[in-house]
């Protein structure tokens, strides 16, 4: 930061002697060095590193407002070189997510202590016991799934128990169709990767703060590969001519900026509303939702320039796919995590 440099009256690499008030007093006229000796203790970088990473000044705050209140706005402006007025996109997205990962890391410190597996987990907590040990401990008869959505809203998704899972747990992996058979599920190669990541998740060694950072690594990365992948499948379902992919990542980053903090209130609404009325917190996430779906369309409305039914059209097939790559990634992210 050049307000923190140290000035010199002299250049150390020619000897030019420079005029008080001169005119090159930042730079050498004779050999072009800069005036400045960057010798300071560790100390020093650390802080200013640190600085530059979080400090707020007027443009983050205006950047943030126009994120928030006009959708699109930010994207557009930046992709018309319109920039000086607003951060950086990446450094935005690095702001907001130091926050968000914050409260995703009190949302799981919370949801850690509801339980797994339908049972209460804080003794097991207290107790140091792995993931694989509280499922053993956990009830037969409480109920779960295999597939997530999208795919379970098109192919067959029966409910099975703790206790049908826990043979899937003693099933040798290349024995899956086997179990996925026995149980009504259709032998295919999502179901048996679905099923591969159940019974991983079920025969963690794990214990919950171990997972609780697992998963926490995991979303770090996704919000990140996401960023790249939702700019592809913009670019392919929004082309038009003179479209750019740096048109798309741009708006990528800042829509992720959006999700972050959309995602930040939604996590606060669980966990503030979760044990005041359960009716009040469905209107909350109902609200939500809408207010994320508004602010899609409006944003891709404005950036994008096709009208408002192609538009609909583009968002929803733009969606299904960034949903369906999502849970993919996801879960293979996850099936080659921990242990």
């Amino acid at each position: 930061m050049s307000r923190k440099k140290l000035k010199q009256h002299a250049c150390a690499n020619c000897l030019f002697e420079f005029e008080a008030k001169g005119e090159h007093i930042n730079y050498c006229p004779n050999c072009g060095q800069e005036n400045h000796n960057p010798r300071f203790p560790l100390i020093h970088y650390a802080y200013e590193l640190l600085e530059s990473l979080i400090h707020f000044d007027s443009k983050f705050w205006y950047s943030f407002k126009v994120l928030l209140l006009h959708p699109g706005q930010i994207s557009l402006d930046y992709i018309n070189n319109i920039r000086g007025r607003y951060t950086p996109p990446v450094r935005l997205f690095i702001f907001i997510s130091i926050f968000t990962f914050l409260i995703i890391g009190v949302f799981e410190k919370n949801l850690a202590k509801s339980g797994y597996f339908g049972s209460y987990a804080d003794d097991a907590i207290k107790n140091n016991l792995t993931i694989s040990e509280m499922f053993d401990q956990s009830a037969d008869s409480i109920q779960d799934v295999i597939l997530v959505a999208p795919f379970s809203w098109f192919m067959k998704n029966p409910q099975v128990t703790n206790a049908d899972l826990r043979e899937l747990k003693k099933t040798d992996s290349n024995r899956l169709a086997d179990w996925l058979t026995k149980f009504g599920y259709s032998n295919n190669l999502i179901t048996r990767f679905y099923a591969a990541n159940k019974k991983l998740r079920i025969s963690r060694n794990m214990t919950v703060p171990e997972v609780s950072i697992m998963v926490s690594s995991i979303f770090k990365w996704l919000f990140l590969i996401m960023i790249p992948i939702n700019a592809s499948i913009l670019f392919v379902i929004f082309y038009k001519k003179g479209l750019l992919y740096y048109d798309t990542i741009i708006y990528s980053i800042h829509f992720s900026c959006f999700f972050l903090v959309f995602y930040s209130i939604l996590l606060s609404e669980i966990m503030i509303f979760s044990s005041i009325s359960v009716m009040l917190l469905k209107v909350l996430l109902i609200l939500s939702l809408m207010v994320l779906i508004a602010f899609l369309f409006i944003s891709l409305k404005k950036v994008f320039k096709f009208n408002w039914p192609t538009t609909a059209i583009r968002m929803l097939i733009s969606c299904l796919l960034s949903f369906t790559i999502y849970q993919l990634v996801h879960y293979a992210i996850s099936l080659n995590s921990g242990s």
